[in-house]
């Protein structure tokens, strides 16, 4: 993509070339016995299994949920006479005598299955660490950022899109991207390309698996996540994170924040072969402005900026682009206002930490406003003390959706802390926050725990929050 100028105004230009040649990637794959761990709700897995089906893969697929829940994922797959199926179990057998396993997110790491695998000497990937591997393997010349932290990795990962946009560089996004398969980008990606990647903590595991890192690795922070996972520990957690860095060139770039920096000193006791850079807001222009607020995202946009000036990117097309933002969807999202109530959408901050982030700055945003705030859930291992105390003392309402995590905050509220309701629907916690809600106060969804219980899983918690705004706002 490239743009010109006409009558001062600037239009964009996009060109499709082609990637790899089917050559390149098909004999990783051709009349192989492939297991795949996960095929799942939200199109990744499918759009995985799809990609080797086509190359001609001898596939089982196998998840947990039964045939009825996956009902939508096994339509697109109907047409393929390559796959057989596990469904509402994993069997033992089907990690045997097999050439490659391809686990979903979320896998335990004392999985039985996996363990079967290994024991029979056969490699298990993730799919973004797959597909680095093959392009390092065929000697395709990319530049691979990736964005990961605890908070902020989304927001900085669309920041560094949005760039890349304004710039006319050819990129693809990949990671946890919502709806984007990783195996395919393998027929469309091509030498002097840039893959910009948000990886979380499971995709970084399947990292350590090829023993590759990005190019330039963006590190935004690191605290309480996916404890549950990790079975309480923050030095098992934050391994899968070093992955970021730790098989880095010379060459490469690590860029990181304060926060990040002090976890890499407290949790990392190896080298960074990188250039280490620590992104600073202070040290941006001071008369730009912008669309998104926060201290936190202070940080995401500096990382940003740095970022694009490692690209050799503009200084004016990174001040257009970063100045133009306006957010990410789930990440403290402003949606609109009705009736004087303001609603914000930050569905994707599922630990306490990221919950008390988004409503502080909310608060110091806005002083003079009430926060309705809808959240809670199951729990991920975490502690509740601060985000209790926190609402207790600076929130109107709390309506919070039953779960462990939800257990767990109550136990924290002060013995005669009322201002609150608990719910398994989002219709309830809807109708109550706007019975609650005057003129002039800020409704917001910011879980602070996990979905699973009482949502499908987090899209589907976004998806009713902003169908039932959407309906209020018609009103």
């Amino acid at each position: 993509m490239f743009f010109i100028k006409i009558n001062n105004k600037k239009i964009y230009i996009i060109m499709y070339t082609d990637g790899m040649k089917k050559s390149q990637y098909e004999h990783y794959f051709k009349n192989k016995k492939i297991t795949v761990m996960g095929i799942g709700l939200l199109g990744r897995g499918v759009g995985d299994i799809k990609f080797l089906a086509s190359c001609g893969a001898d596939i089982v697929a196998t998840d947990l949920k039964e045939k009825l829940k996956l009902k939508k994922s096994l339509l697109k797959l109907k047409r393929y006479r390559n796959i057989d199926y596990t469904l509402g179990k994993h069997l033992v057998s089907d990690f045997k005598n097999k050439d490659m396993i391809l686990k979903g997110a979320g896998v335990p790491h004392d999985s039985k299955y996996i363990d079967a695998a290994e024991q029979n000497d056969t490699p298990v990937y993730m799919s973004f660490g797959l597909v680095l591997d093959i392009l390092q393997k065929e000697n395709i010349d990319v530049t691979v950022i990736g964005v990961t932290g605890s908070k902020g990795k989304s927001t900085t990962t669309g920041l560094i899109q949005h760039l890349l946009e304004h710039s006319g560089t050819s990129f693809h996004m990949a990671g946890n991207i919502r709806g984007v398969a990783n195996l395919p980008l393998l027929k469309k990606i091509k030498d002097g390309d840039i893959i910009v990647a948000e990886l979380d903590s499971w995709q970084l595991q399947g990292l350590h698996t090829v023993h590759i890192s990005p190019d330039i690795a963006v590190f935004t922070n690191f605290f309480e996540d996916h404890l549950n996972y990790y079975d309480g520990s923050m030095k098992h957690y934050f391994k899968d994170k070093s992955a970021i860095f730790k098989y880095q060139k010379e060459e490469d770039h690590l860029v990181l924040t304060s926060a990040s920096t002090r976890a890499i000193k407290k949790y990392f006791r190896g080298t960074i072969q990188a250039k280490k850079h620590i992104a600073r807001f202070k040290h941006m222009p001071k008369s730009w402005t912008y669309k998104i607020f926060g201290k936190h995202n202070q940080k995401n946009l500096a990382q940003a900026f740095h970022v694009g000036k490692l690209l050799n990117i503009p200084h004016s097309t990174i001040k257009e682009a970063l100045t133009s933002f306006e957010g990410v969807d789930g990440r403290f999202q402003y949606i609109g206002t009705h009736n004087g109530i303001s609603f914000y959408n930050d569905n994707n901050s599922t630990t306490p930490e990221s919950t008390i982030i988004s409503l502080r700055s909310l608060k110091k945003e806005f002083p003079q406003k009430d926060i309705i705030l809808i959240g809670g859930g199951s729990d991920k291992n975490f502690h509740f003390q601060k985000m209790a105390k926190y609402i207790a003392r600076n929130i109107k309402y709390t309506l919070l959706f039953s779960g462990g995590g939800t257990d767990k905050l109550r136990k924290h509220f002060p013995a005669k802390f009322e201002a609150f309701t608990e719910t398994l629907h989002m219709r309830t916690a809807m109708n109550i926050a706007l019975k609650y809600a005057d003129k002039g106060d800020i409704v917001i969804l910011s879980p602070g725990a996990a979905s699973f219980g009482v949502f499908k899983n987090e899209y589907d918690r976004n998806d009713q929050y902003l169908r039932y705004i959407k309906n209020y706002m018609k009103k």
